[in-house]
């Protein structure tokens, strides 16, 4: 099923289930300037060799009119919900742009098409788009259907802009210059994490995993298992979170006092409704960034209070942001998108709406380079970019460079005030850029 959108058109509707992701921000440009204009990309900076693009003149041929963007995503299936919010924060974006004529008036087109979290269907997607609807840049949901595409993808030297991955797999620019993610890299987030647990608990304490079994659980387990090996912490037990109520009383019995939940979008609290039903309550239990959204913790009621997790972005609803011009202007979009506040308010439509963010940003910079809009000025800007976008919290910036991608280079911390229902700030500001 393919669905297309330009402008403001509706998109087909998803079921709502529980979801997660994160939150940012806005348009600006890179290379420490507010201005796209002022920080075009140096194409000397970037090296590729277009001779192993299966078809090097698309890769430098102008792009007029639209920009084509196929998404495959998971319109369908166990976290068909995260994609709805996502993709209403994504298309409401796009929509203001558009709004306003484009990027240097090429407008932008999203194509979506369902894969169901299912590697085999992504991988068919990528062919499709790249084969027959012809994209300019790719997107996907998940590392498993990232996973699937990157090799077609990167053949064909199609842009895959943004993804929602956490996976450090596609880091290496020299063998995949073509792909560029959104989540912070899972190894960078769990050097945090096991920072946070060494500064709390100096003297020792008992430390568990439990793992999502899916290709994005298993990154962020073996992650946060290097960065407490590199720690010198002892993890005491690693279970997988497959049967919530089997994970949470095995970890009990084994008097595990901190938890490293490796959960994915859209699965996170069941974990912790699980521990409410065994009555485990260890002193400390940690989640990945996507693992924010706030229906999934009011499902688990008192069993999630204290709940902590590394943060980047501003919350659109939190008293403290109320004044803030980056919110008005999220929430503004929102609101002509026909969102419901609802729905704006929930960390994981900011992701959508940052992940297209960054995709505008990008397209800015590569319009405004010497080459104009083409496939490879847009690869170029996204390997080019120190962006300070206003709806990150202070402190925290997208930085990439040619040679290196950073992404989110800087985490605070928040925690579940189960009363309040929402997370409030509970950390400073911690720079993680090289």
């Amino acid at each position: 099923m393919l669905i297309s959108k330009v402008a403001g058109a509706r998109r087909l509707a998803i079921p709502l289930a529980v979801t997660a992701a994160l939150a940012l921000g806005a348009c600006g440009g890179g290379s420490d300037s507010k201005s796209s204009s002022d920080t075009a990309s140096d194409p000397s900076k970037f090296s590729i060799n277009l001779d192993d693009c299966n078809d090097p003149e698309a890769v430098t041929a102008p792009i007029k009119g639209t920009f084509d963007i196929g998404y495959s995503a998971p319109l369908s299936g166990p976290v068909a919900g995260a994609v709805e919010l996502a993709a209403a924060g994504y298309d409401a974006r796009i929509a203001a742009e558009n709004a306003k004529g484009g990027v240097d008036g090429v407008k932008i087109k999203v194509t979506y098409k369902d894969d169901a979290y299912q590697p085999d269907k992504a991988k068919a997607n990528g062919v499709e788009f790249i084969e027959s609807v012809k994209v300019d840049a790719l997107a996907t949901f998940g590392t498993g259907p990232l996973s699937a595409m990157v090799d077609d993808q990167n053949a064909a030297c199609v842009p895959m802009l943004y993804p929602s991955t956490s996976t450090a797999d596609y880091e290496d620019i020299e063998q995949f210059p073509w792909t560029t993610t959104i989540l912070p890299m899972a190894k960078n987030e769990a050097k945090f994490l096991v920072g946070l647990i060494k500064d709390r608990y100096p003297e020792g304490v008992k430390v568990g995993i439990a793992e999502n079994a899916t290709a994005s659980g298993k990154v962020q387990s073996e992650a946060f298992q290097a960065a407490a090996k590199a720690a010198d912490l002892k993890i005491d037990k690693i279970v997988q979170d497959s049967d919530p109520v089997a994970a949470a009383t095995t970890l009990k019995g084994a008097d595990i006092e901190v938890v490293y939940h490796g959960g994915v979008t859209g699965t996170c609290g069941a974990f912790d409704t699980a521990r409410g039903r065994v009555g485990y309550q260890p002193k400390l239990v940690l989640k990945p960034t996507n693992c924010v959204n706030a229906v999934e913790y009011i499902a688990a009621g008192k069993a999630a209070d204290g709940i902590e997790l590394g943060t980047f972005g501003k919350d659109p609803m939190a008293p403290e942001n109320k004044d803030d011009a980056a919110v008005k202007e999220y929430l503004s979009q929102l609101k002509a998108a026909k969102v419901s506040e609802e729905v704006a308010g929930n960390a994981v439509t900011v992701s959508g709406w940052t992940q297209a963010d960054l995709v505008i940003n990008t397209l800015k910079q590569a319009a405004a380079s010497k080459d104009g809009l083409t496939r490879l000025s847009v690869m170029e800007a996204a390997r080019d970019q120190d962006y300070d976008a206003p709806m990150m919290i202070d402190g925290v910036k997208w930085y990439s460079t040619p040679e290196l991608l950073t992404g989110i280079d800087g985490f605070g911390t928040i925690k579940w005030v189960a009363d309040e229902k929402r997370f409030v700030p509970s950390g400073d500001v911690i720079s993680i850029r090289p």
